[in-house]
């Protein structure tokens, strides 16, 4: 007998361009030297994180300081940063949906614009693309 057809790709849309508008306001704890570039420049997707390399935000200021905690992480400079979030792919505590592991490319050939999932400490979500942080703005923070 043949081998099955592979899954076809749904909803794929071109880059740059989501499935729907879903605005959040989200947080992402960093340190000082990180966090003036991100507020001149900009975020820029990191190279590695749980559900891959991708933009990552926590659901209020409080549960950032559990997640910013990889070798690569620092904290003391907070943003806040309206995120579209898009339509979201809801993953494991691992970061698995339908048995696949998520990451920028799944996510897009799923048809979904980001990806949350709750490790254990809190709600995160993650988008693959700078474009979707409509604004950003460091808010005080103990």
């Amino acid at each position: 007998a043949p081998a099955p057809a592979p899954a076809p790709v749904v909803n794929q849309l071109p880059p740059g361009q989501l499935h729907q508008n879903n605005v959040m306001t989200l947080y992402h704890n960093t340190g000082y030297a990180a966090g003036m570039a991100i507020l001149a420049n900009g975020f820029k997707p990191g190279a590695v994180g749980w559900c891959g390399g991708g933009i990552y935000f926590a659901t209020s200021p409080q549960a950032t300081t559990t997640k910013a905690i990889g070798p690569d992480s620092h904290q003391g400079f907070m943003i806040e940063a309206q995120v579209n979030v898009g339509l979201v792919a809801f993953a494991d505590r691992k970061c698995y949906a339908d048995g696949r592991h998520m990451n920028g490319n799944v996510m897009r050939e799923r048809g979904y614009d980001s990806v949350s999932f709750n490790p254990g400490d809190g709600d995160e979500y993650i988008v693959y693309s700078s474009e979707q942080v409509l604004s950003t703005r460091q808010i005080p923070f103990p």
